[in-house]
């Protein structure tokens, strides 16, 4: 399931959210959702699912993110952590569109707009 920012914003006010970023430890060390964890996709989901749950555990509900819309490694992750019967949603419109918004952000580029 897709999510705007708006509602990535709310669910992270609950509280139980875990928001996932997928980019390699590089470009989230140069921006990032304010809070959220790196955890790059695998080339096998199943581990990379796997992992997840290990860390966080199964009664989290997972926002997973990357750099922009259209960015397939979030799509990807978000459907991986689904099919291991964990409660998952995409954040499409990536980190790009966070920072655009002006919502809070994290890393070295905080001041510049891009990062891939």
């Amino acid at each position: 399931m897709r999510v705007n920012k708006e509602e990535v914003l709310e669910k992270i006010k609950f509280g139980n959210a875990v928001v996932i970023n997928v980019l390699s430890k590089e470009n989230f060390n140069k921006l990032h959702i304010e809070g959220s964890q790196n955890h790059p996709l695998k080339d096998d989901a199943k581990v990379f699912s796997k992992e997840v749950e290990e860390k966080y555990g199964k009664d989290k509900l997972f926002i997973v993110y990357g750099d922009h819309f259209g960015h397939l490694e979030s799509f990807e992750a978000t459907e991986a952590l689904t099919a291991h019967g964990l409660e998952a949603f995409n954040y499409a419109g990536g980190v790009q569109e966070w920072f655009k918004a002006g919502y809070p952000v994290e890393g070295t580029e905080t001041s510049g707009v891009g990062v891939v």
